[in-house]
């Protein structure tokens, strides 16, 4: 509460900066469409990368204050680097934003008819993982199939010209290769698993600056409550961010995309447990020696105090 009644107190100071290392899911891409900071007189700096595992290189390099990680992302940089940062809240969660995509005109119908074939991933990410954990609960593995790693931005590409037969992405470039008539989705992986991302912030510049980083998660909180009371609204401005890329995105895709995923920063403790069955799956295929310590890196009294803050400022 100290913490609180400090930043308060001090709202009105000259702006404190972070630097946000996001990707291309609608929750980073509505933060960058608009000044979520300003009420908090929080200065963002942010870069914007293709997947966590470009975006963990610059948070590990020092460029950045804070990411967000997928879950399998998370268990292998909490089994190696524990002492560099802390988990200080959810992004978003949702197994049915990890779909595997193939082309509009296929003959597919359901994963088996993919033995054997072309699928692409993106090592390493969420959707890696979701999908492996898919695969197992129909009686597959990666072996099944002839897998291709590739980037998120060159998928659907491949997909709609047949370079693969399927690919493995995320929202919200699944719903738009939908919309657009790129791709057809044929799998989701809903039911699977909750699959959240995670915020993770350096232990540096939560030593240095835990003022900012309470800022900054009390924004985040903001842009959560302004899709829900104006899905229209955050649907134009996501729509907008996206656009700047050259190229038209129907709005009907990004209310797609937000509909298949939940958006709320609270570290449940059903989201964190997930980690613990990831870690397991690792252990099993091999990648992993045993189960990191967890406890260790989350710490949730940035989302506490983050929170009593922006209710505060909400009530004003």
């Amino acid at each position: 509460m100290f913490l609180v009644a400090m930043i308060s107190s001090s709202i009105a100071d000259p702006k404190h900066q972070i630097r946000l290392g996001l990707q291309s899911v609608p929750t980073d891409l509505l933060y960058q469409a608009k000044d979520w900071g300003a009420p908090y007189e929080l200065d963002a700096k942010i870069s914007m990368f293709s997947s966590a595992g470009d975006s963990l290189k610059a948070f590990l390099a020092g460029r950045v204050d804070v990411v967000t990680a997928g879950a399998a992302r998370l268990v292998t940089l909490t089994a190696a680097q524990p002492d560099k940062f802390h988990v200080v809240a959810v992004s978003l969660y949702g197994g049915d934003r990890y779909g595997l995509i193939v082309g509009p005109k296929s003959n597919y119908k359901t994963i088996n008819d993919l033995k054997g074939k072309k699928v692409g991933v993106i090592p390493g990410s969420g959707a890696y993982m979701t999908f492996v954990q898919f695969l197992e609960k129909h009686d597959l593995t990666l072996r099944d199939f002839e897998v291709v790693n590739m980037k998120l931005e060159d998928i659907s590409t491949a997909v709609s010209h047949g370079v693969i037969d399927g690919g493995v992405i995320w929202e919200p470039q699944v719903a738009i290769a939908e919309v657009s008539g790129v791709a057809k989705r044929l799998v989701s992986m809903k039911g699977v698993a909750e699959s959240p991302f995670f915020m993770l912030a350096s232990r540096s510049y939560v030593e240095n600056h835990p003022d900012n980083l309470v800022r900054y998660i009390a924004s985040a909180i903001d842009m959560t409550q302004f899709i829900e009371k104006s899905p229209e609204k955050a649907d134009l401005l996501i729509g907008q961010e996206l656009n700047k890329s050259g190229i038209a995105i129907d709005t009907k895709a990004i209310r797609l995309a937000l509909s298949r995923m939940e958006v709320d920063l609270d570290l449940k403790p059903s989201l964190v447990g997930e980690l613990e069955e990831i870690a397991a799956a690792m252990i099993k295929s091999n990648q992993l020696k045993s189960i990191p310590d967890f406890k260790a890196v989350i710490d949730r009294k940035f989302y506490d105090q983050a929170s009593e803050m922006q209710k505060q400022r909400a009530s004003k």
